[in-house]
């Protein structure tokens, strides 16, 4: 009986497998509004679909095997899986729908699980192998230069969502930019707040609870329970002359701005709370005793070992912040919302996705870049 040696590679190489042999990958429709036709990956790839197969099943095998080199070639493996999936779904697509302007492609359960997997794949296996960062470098920007070169030429425009973004390309960049307005301000706003809050209730312990505990109903209440309380006093501000200058009323930015605000004062105050109280009592009173004043241990000793913990509530408020944007669309607050509940209208899953996947993608991007961000200064601080 073999021994597996990795799990995870096991995992998802089989998930992969079996979403790519049982399951549909693809829905081709003939215009936007008629009955769809899905295809399982045999039956649009035909054989190309092979070469798919056997890097799956290369995956699977060596989920069984450890050798010294595996993690990079699982990498290098997986970079060749995605490639071969973009490169023969894009070829296999032109084929079957030129023979129609109007027809269209959309992904199925199929694509998305391989997809998820491969994800899962990368996001792993660069861990593994961070210390090799030019086969890491020439594997992500082959998988980019390939996408690129793909959108470009036109390769891509039968698929359904192209289509939709073709159609809303102005609406989209205009949506794009709000959401991105909405989340950066209500981020920077709630930190204005929350940081003095937290260290308010940190250098008053009697405040703590006076603090902590309101900003904790705040998150407890539902987003649209939210919109509602704020629509009464809002549509009144909104009659005041200033305020009516600046767009206020019950429902378009500023519910959406107040909420989304609102909504990240607890991670941020908590995270706040709880880095001044991480630093070491030991420190500080080695500080005093060198003769600092409290305002130098705060300027100097404090707030710079809290800081990664704060910037961690800041980076959680962001993530968190980035989709529950998606509601302001509902209050007519613009954003990538504004497409999500478009689709649910007209039961256009395609303009959902033209909504949901910029904020799938920028949530995982900026996560990353502020972890990356957050570990360098952890780096400078304690190393």
């Amino acid at each position: 009986m073999k021994i597996i040696k990795d799990k995870t590679l096991l995992l998802l190489s089989s998930l992969g497998t079996a979403a790519f042999v049982f399951m549909n990958i693809i829905e081709y429709k003939p215009n936007r509004i008629s009955q769809g036709i899905k295809y399982s990956s045999f039956q649009f790839f035909g054989s190309l679909g092979m070469i798919i197969l056997i890097l799956w099943l290369a995956l699977l095998g060596l989920s069984f095997f450890e050798r010294k080199d595996k993690n990079r070639l699982v990498f290098i493996l997986a970079v060749f899986l995605l490639l071969a999936l973009i490169w023969i779904l894009q070829l296999k697509s032109g084929s079957v729908s030129a023979r129609e302007s109007s027809a269209r492609i959309s992904f199925s359960a199929g694509f998305y699980t391989q997809v998820f997997c491969l994800y899962l794949l990368f996001s792993t296996y660069t861990q593994r192998i961070k210390d090799d960062s030019f086969i890491i470098g020439i594997g992500f920007l082959s998988v980019l230069s390939v996408l690129v070169y793909l959108f470009l030429t036109g390769a891509f425009e039968y698929f359904s969502l192209i289509k939709e973004y073709n159609i809303k390309k102005t609406q989209f960049s205009e949506n794009l930019r709000i959401h991105a307005l909405l989340t950066v301000s209500s981020v920077v706003t709630g930190a204005l707040i929350a940081i003095p809050l937290g260290f308010l209730a940190y250098y008053k312990k009697s405040f703590e609870d006076k603090v902590m505990v309101p900003l904790s109903i705040i998150e407890t209440i539902p987003s649209l329970s939210l919109f509602g309380i704020l629509l009464v006093p809002l549509s009144g501000l909104g009659k005041l002359p200033f305020f009516d200058a600046l767009g206020v009323s019950g429902i378009g930015w500023a519910p959406a701005y107040i909420a989304l605000t609102l909504y990240t004062l607890l991670p941020i105050g908590r995270n706040t709370l709880t880095g001044f109280y991480s630093v070491d009592k030991n420190i500080k009173e080695a500080a005093k005793g060198m003769g600092m004043s409290k305002r130098q241990v705060l300027q100097k000793i404090e707030l710079p070992l809290a800081f990664p913990v704060i910037f961690t509530g800041i980076r959680i408020a962001f993530i968190q912040t980035i989709g529950g944007a998606v509601l302001a669309g509902l209050v007519g607050g613009g954003g990538m919302g504004t497409f999500v509940f478009l689709g649910l209208g007209e039961a256009s899953p395609d303009l959902i996705l033209l909504g949901v996947l910029p904020i799938v993608f920028f949530t995982v991007l900026l996560d990353y870049l502020l972890r990356a961000f957050e570990k360098q200064v952890r780096s400078v601080l304690y190393d």
